[in-house]
């Protein structure tokens, strides 16, 4: 496919960066640009080659949340990278960032309200495994305990012999003799955090990995892998809530404990996210 000379050089410079970007992150930077350039009507370098006020008048226009903004912005300024007015953008995005976590905090504020509690969702993936359905048991109990996204959990279980002889990086579920080790190569936040490996010592999901024997997780209906970007089609989760949902319910739950930190440590290290202090300022948890 035919990229701008502008979206090129993005490419390689993130292929070519001390810590590389994944290949999910760089689809993102793409589909983001496109997106972009197509709603806008624009061609060519246009971000390279407009004027820094009209880049901010772009986004100021745009009819989405703080977020949405951000997204394009930080594209913006990767693009712009050197140019002499660059700290004109650096300072919006500032701005923008302030206006989001307000808007992240009033948003976390309605979700206490209207999300079921976590007594409810542990009741639920509970039923999962009394039901014997063990492939939406283990999608349920990993996303809900660990704080798991969806794209973690496009995984293979494999045996602990067959691990070893491996040497593909992905994301694997490897069942011991009694435990179960989590390995996650692929995942949103990996190029900050690293691969994450935790084990699982829960006697239910050795049981359902197991039974269900080696292979992948998440499979259509051709019996083939799932695509990254369909995964959410194959995930059922309790009320039809997200992989966000159960990860706001956990949080705050451990709100609700006597010394939260720990537990907050711990979750936050499973999915690969904020840390305490950027969190506390969403949930205000006493720490």
């Amino acid at each position: 496919m035919d990229y701008s000379n502008e979206l090129n050089a993005l490419i390689e410079s993130k292929q070519n960066q001390p810590r590389p970007v994944s290949s999910t992150t760089l689809k993102k930077y793409i589909s983001t640009y496109q997106y972009l350039t197509n709603m806008l009507n624009k061609t060519d370098d246009w971000i390279t080659d407009a004027s820094t006020e009209n880049l901010v008048k772009i986004i100021n226009k745009l009819d989405t949340k703080s977020s949405g903004k951000l997204l394009y912005l930080n594209l913006f300024i990767m693009m712009r990278a050197g140019s002499l007015d660059i700290q004109t953008l650096i300072d919006l995005r500032t701005k923008l960032s302030k206006k989001r976590e307000n808007e992240t905090k009033e948003y976390i504020q309605i979700k206490r309200e209207t999300l079921p509690d976590y007594k409810t969702v542990v009741k639920y993936i509970d039923g999962l495994y009394k039901d014997k359905k063990y492939t939406d048991y283990l999608i349920n109990y990993l996303i809900f305990t660990y704080g798991l996204r969806n794209l973690d959990i496009n995984l293979t279980i494999i045996t602990n012999e067959n691990f070893k002889k491996t040497d593909i990086a992905k994301n694997y579920l490897v069942v011991r003799k009694t435990d179960c080790m989590l390995i996650i190569n692929d995942y949103k936040t990996v190029n900050s955090y690293g691969i994450k490996r935790f084990v699982v010592r829960s006697r239910r999901v050795l049981d359902c990995a197991n039974k269900l024997g080696e292979g992948l997780l998440l499979t259509n209906k051709f019996n083939q892998p799932v695509n990254n970007g369909n995964i959410s089609y194959y995930i059922n989760l309790y009320e039809n809530l997200n992989e966000s949902d159960y990860y706001k319910i956990n949080i705050l739950h451990i709100q609700s404990l006597p010394n939260p930190i720990k537990e907050l440590a711990k979750i936050s290290k499973t999915r690969g996210s904020n840390n305490i202090q950027t969190l506390n300022t969403h949930y205000n948890i006493a720490i």
